[in-house]
């Protein structure tokens, strides 16, 4: 009869399972992934308890192990080691095995510290395998430690596995490691970051400092000073007030930057001279020219670029107006706009330089083309002082192109970007400042300059 049953139970089981495989239908894309996302999700949480099962037996043979060892050292402390001279006493049968078990006792006080160690450092990292190197040298040691120890033949397999699991501590560093490479592979993402100054140091075009009319702080004496070929009795001392300043710079690749500058002046020519009918000494102010302008300045690699519009009106002093009695209006030409790019780059020591203006004006009040350039030397020296020296050649169509040409010779004193120079200078060309540019003037001096930015 059981047979009869076990056949018919079988036989429903079929056919349940046969329905059951008739009926069903094929799964669609969506149930297809929603099956696998369970699947996995499942094999997931599988591997979770799995892992969380093996971490408890560790962790529970570890406690096991270290009460062990403990019962071992409060066993050794009760049962201290019997003296040589009782040796033929019968009641000190049982005495040898705990001798075996004591031989390791001096060993264990230097060993158990370390091991301590090692258990609260394999708490936290994660169960990953480790190289072989540690685990061969841990357990040959321990072994020499605690050889008569009867359990722990069961527990040194166990040690190299889960040495292999937790040494992994050293893994950490290799988390490190991409630090530097993403360092040194930063130079191509410096291209897409671009990095942004304001008020930066330094400039990406040098101001031009033997032009008269550049944006710097100088003061000159000029002893010799010609105007259409007669000597002045007194002399000349013109100076400057100004600046050039970058308040905004973008720096995408080393060699290659961009930034707008902010640069304001005030030229000023004084005249010292002596009075014979005062008979006395007498400083008077002769002209002063204001001039302000914004520039973009472009660097790439040894080549630099100034895209310039400034503003210059030029004013006659009051002590000329009134020693010259000038009481009409005269006509002036310099009072105009101009768009100037000029290039500059440095080639053995020597800044060389040249620009093309426009003036930004009718033609009728001034003539509109000019042009520039011209050399400075200074080599890059440690020393506190070094040799410097250059020219620079203006052209207007105002003055009919006929060359300003400014030169000098020098020191140049310091180390840092604002360094002063003392020159000996000398020009000759057109005024290169005030409203009366025609006329032709010549000096010789000594000037000393400054670029306080």
């Amino acid at each position: 009869m059981k047979q009869v049953a076990l056949t018919l139970l079988l036989i429903c089981l079929t056919g349940s399972l046969t329905l059951a495989q008739q009926t069903t239908r094929p799964l669609t894309p969506a149930e297809q992934k929603q099956k696998e996302r369970v699947e996995r999700e499942v094999q997931l949480q599988r591997e979770i308890r799995e892992q969380a099962a093996r971490k408890q037996q560790e962790y529970e043979a570890k406690q096991a192990e270290k009460e062990r060892k403990k019962a071992a050292r409060q066993a050794a402390k009760d049962n201290p080691a019997p003296d040589p001279k009782p040796v033929a006493q019968p009641a000190t049968v049982m005495k040898p095995q705990q001798a075996v078990t004591e031989t390791p006792r001096p060993e264990p006080p230097v060993a158990q510290p370390r091991q301590k160690r090692e258990k609260k450092e394999k708490i936290l990292p994660e169960p990953v395998v480790a190289t072989p190197t540690p685990v061969i040298s841990e357990p040959t040691s321990e072994r020499a430690e605690q050889p008569a120890t009867v359990t722990e033949p069961a527990t040194k397999p166990a040690r190299p596995v889960r040495e292999r699991k937790e040494r992994p501590v050293q893994v950490k560093p290799v988390k490190e490691t991409p630090v530097p490479m993403k360092l040194d592979a930063a130079s191509p993402d410096i291209v897409s970051r671009p990095k942004h100054e304001f008020l930066p140091k330094g400039h990406l075009f040098d101001p031009i400092l033997l032009d008269p009319l550049e944006a710097q702080t100088y003061g000159s004496i000029l002893p010799a000073y010609y105007t259409e070929g007669q000597k002045y009795k007194g002399s000349m001392v013109p100076f400057a007030f100004g600046f050039a300043k970058p308040f905004y710079r973008r720096t995408t690749a080393p060699g290659r930057a961009e930034e707008l500058v902010l640069d304001l002046a005030s030229f000023t020519q004084f005249e010292v001279f002596f009075d014979q009918d005062k008979g006395k000494q007498l400083r008077r102010i002769v002209n002063n020219d204001y001039k302000v302008s914004i520039s973009y300045n472009l660097r790439r690699g040894e080549n630099n670029y100034r895209i310039r519009v400034y503003h210059i009106s030029s004013h006659l002093g009051d002590d000329y107006i009134f020693r010259n009695s000038i009481t009409a209006p005269s006509p002036n030409s310099v009072n105009y706009e101009q768009l100037d790019v000029t290039y500059s780059r440095t080639v053995d020591n020597w800044r060389l330089y040249g620009g093309l203006g426009v003036v930004l004006r009718r033609k009728e009040e001034r003539k509109l083309l000019s042009a520039q350039l011209g050399a400075f030397y200074k080599k890059p020296s440690e020393h506190l002082a070094r040799l410097v020296g250059g020219i620079d050649v203006k052209f207007w169509q105002q003055t009919d192109f006929r060359p300003g040409i400014h030169g000098g010779i020098g020191v140049e004193v310091g180390r840092t970007q604002n360094n002063l120079t003392f020159l000996l200078e000398g020009y000759s060309g057109f005024r290169p400042y005030s409203q009366f540019e025609q006329q032709q003037t010549s000096w010789i001096g000594l000037g000393v300059y400054l670029n306080p930015f």
